[in-house]
């Protein structure tokens, strides 16, 4: 079997789920940043939360650097996969670290 034939299924749900998850950050991040004050290490980690997330948005739309230097088609709502599930989850784990060095503000 040559490499080139190998294939790995990833369900079309993989995709929607990984869209919603994307677009619920800046819904998430709203209301994180209106809820808490934050040191000065959260905001160290909110500020690479948000660059990671917009790193994995440039890697999603086809802009980014490919291993053979070329896209082989266009990313964009084609073959989102587990791989750009797994890195956007990065966004959050930050997100959530900025929050736990900070304080919930007071009304």
């Amino acid at each position: 079997m040559k490499i080139s034939e190998l294939a790995v299924y990833e369900p079309y749900y993989i995709s929607i789920f990984l869209v919603l998850l994307g677009l619920g950050y800046w819904m998430i991040i709203a209301l994180v940043v209106s809820k808490f004050r934050f040191t000065i290490f959260g905001k160290l980690f909110l500020a690479i939360s948000i660059v990671i997330y917009l790193l994995v948005g440039v890697y999603m739309v086809g802009k980014g650097d490919y291993i053979d230097e070329k896209a082989q088609d266009s990313l964009i709502f084609h073959k989102f996969g587990f791989l750009e599930l797994i890195i956007l989850s990065y966004a959050y784990i930050f997100l959530g670290l900025a929050v736990g060095f900070g304080k919930r503000k007071d009304n």
